[in-house]
């Protein structure tokens, strides 16, 4: 006969096993209940995903539909921020989605236009051909580079670095990055300079796709154009968002313009005859005379001595930049682009990314 000490302790052995399989089956359940979860939760958040895109691109679309009503009701009037893309209502837009959605649209007619900096002889010709009187004498890609380096040193832009040198290298470098041709601006740069580069790449010589690449033009760096601007008002606060692609004849919408470009119109403009003309525009009982491109001479205390180049100043726009962003559950999607409005009424979507 066994004995009674051997039965209890595979009695006790027993238990222990017992205890150990039910832990096992404990620990099991718990991970398969965990990983259920996290893919019920991943499905849902995926699905919410899914709708937030589909908010994105409705948004876009709205925002399409409103610059193009503005266009058929405003055919030979000015753009301001008065239209239709402009009041844009996002809180009745967000009460047709569940979650909110939120649009804005920004004039891009009102910057500095990048690809304008450089003409080709037929561009040019067509541009005077346009022009009355003595405007045919001017040339269109100086009078550009004139305005772009009033708007570098005159802005009060406050950035470290950005003189008068500085700012002839970056103009330098730009010209040759847009022009067709290899020969080098005195203090520019071609080809041969970015294949010395680490990695080394090619300049494009030709229009700019998105204003973003002049991170790849010698002297615009990093530092410059995502610097923090030295300003009084809620406009932008980095250079880079002062500038835009655009494409000729590089004309500033004054209606829409940031006031740091009001400023670079003229070297007898202040930071306080700019901040007035803004006033000035946004007061709604002025709405009908910015219809005339000359309404900054009804502005208070404006001076008389200051008149604008017609050639470099328009209240029409045709580049519109889209930022809509959608949120529901904890979970927020924003997408950007930017539309070309054409004369015959049909647009040109020429960029668009989700972020």
């Amino acid at each position: 006969m066994l004995p009674a000490s051997l039965f209890r302790d595979r009695s006790g052995m027993a238990l222990v096993l017992t205890l150990l399989a039910i832990s096992f089956l404990v620990a099991v359940t718990v991970q398969l209940s965990t990983s259920v979860n996290g893919q019920m939760q991943a499905a849902a958040n995926q699905s919410t995903a899914v709708r937030l895109d589909a908010m994105l691109l409705s948004g876009l679309n709205l925002a399409r539909a409103a610059l193009l009503a503005d266009q058929k009701e405003n055919e030979d009037t000015a753009d301001s921020q008065f239209d239709r893309w402009g009041t844009l209502d996002s809180a009745l837009l967000s009460e047709l989605f569940s979650g909110s959605l939120d649009i804005t649209v920004t004039d891009l007619s009102g910057r500095l236009q990048a690809n304008a900096l450089v003409w080709t002889e037929k561009e040019k010709a067509a541009w005077k051909k346009k022009q009355k009187g003595k405007n045919k004498k001017k040339d269109p890609a100086k009078l550009q580079r004139i305005l772009w380096k009033r708007f570098l040193l005159r802005g009060n832009l406050g950035i470290e670095g950005l003189d008068e040198d500085q700012a002839t290298t970056m103009l330098d470098s730009l010209v040759d990055w847009l022009d067709a041709d290899d020969e080098k601006e005195e203090n520019g740069a071609e080809k041969e300079y970015y294949s010395s580069l680490d990695p080394p790449y090619i300049p494009t010589n030709g229009p700019m796709p998105i204003i973003e690449d002049l991170l790849l033009v010698k002297g615009w760096e990093q530092k410059i154009l995502y610097s923090e601007l030295k300003k009084k008002d809620n406009s932008p606060s980095h250079l880079i968002a002062y500038l835009t692609n655009g494409e000729q004849p590089g004309m500033v919408n004054i209606n829409t313009a940031p006031a740091l470009v009001l400023q670079a119109l003229h070297e007898e403009m202040t930071e306080e005859l700019a901040a007035d003309m803004v006033s000035y525009r946004e007061d709604e009982n002025n709405k009908e005379l910015l219809n005339q491109v000359t309404w900054y001479r009804n502005v208070p205390g404006f001076p008389g001595s200051i008149s604008f180049d017609q050639t470099l100043i328009t209240t029409a726009s045709n580049l519109f930049k889209i930022t809509v962003t959608a949120a529901d559950k904890g979970l927020q999607r924003t997408g950007e682009g930017i539309i070309q409005r054409k004369e015959n009424q049909e647009q040109a979507l020429l960029y668009w990314k989700i972020q």
